[in-house]
C-alpha cells in the first residue's frame, strides 16, 4: 500500500490493519447472512397428508399446489425494508395492527388491534401499510393484506382500498 503524503509508517500500518479488520468483519457478516437464508424447497403435499387421507384430498390443480407458490418471508426479513418497518411501526403504535405474518409471497395477514375501531385514520394507515408492503414485495402482481381479528378474517386491503364485510371474509 502506497503511503499518502504526510503519513508516517506507523500510521500506514495502523490503516492497513483497520482495513483488513473491516474486510474480515464484512466477510463474516456476509457468511452469517447467507447462512440464515431460509430453504425454499416445499414439502411434497402428498407426503404431509394425514393418516387415512387419500391422494384425492391433495390439491387437484397445479395453481393451488404449494410447490408453485413462493413461500412467505420471516418477520425479520420483511422488517429489513425501511419503508415497511416505519409504516408498520406507525400502525402498531396506533394499535390499529398488533402483529403480521406473511403466509406466502404477496399475502400479508395482519392481526388487528383495538385501534382499528377507535382510530379515525385507521383506513388511511392500512392503505399506507399496503403501499409499503407492495414496495417491499417488489410490486408483485397480486398483493393483498388480509385483516384478521379474534381468529376471523374481517376484510382485506388491495389496490381498491380497505374492504370490510362478509364478501371479503373468505381466506385466500
Amino acid at each position: 500500500m502506497a503511503r499518502p503524503p504526510g503519513m508516517g509508517q506507523s500510521q500506514t500500518a495502523r490503516l492497513t490493519r483497520l482495513t483488513r479488520r473491516r474486510v474480515l468483519q464484512g466477510g463474516i457478516a456476509l457468511m452469517t447472512g447467507c447462512a440464515s437464508v431460509p430453504a425454499t424447497k416445499q414439502a411434497d403435499p402428498a407426503a404431509t397428508l394425514a393418516p387415512g387421507a387419500g391422494a384425492a384430498s391433495a390439491p387437484a390443480t397445479p395453481a393451488a399446489s404449494p410447490a408453485n407458490e413462493k413461500p412467505g418471508r420471516f418477520k425479520a426479513e420483511l422488517l429489513q425494508d425501511k419503508g415497511f418497518r416505519l409504516t408498520f411501526g406507525d400502525v402498531q403504535q396506533l394499535k390499529v395492527a398488533l402483529d403480521f405474518q406473511e403466509t406466502r409471497w404477496g399475502l400479508l395477514r395482519v392481526m388487528l388491534g383495538p385501534g382499528f375501531e377507535t382510530v379515525s385514520s385507521a383506513g388511511f394507515n392500512l392503505q399506507r401499510l399496503y403501499r409499503a408492503y407492495m414496495a417491499a414485495s417488489y410490486y408483485g402482481e397480486e398483493i393483498v393484506i388480509e385483516l384478521w381479528k379474534d381468529g376471523a378474517k374481517l376484510g382485506e386491503v388491495t389496490d381498491a382500498g380497505v374492504r370490510i364485510g362478509p364478501e371479503f371474509s373468505g381466506p385466500r
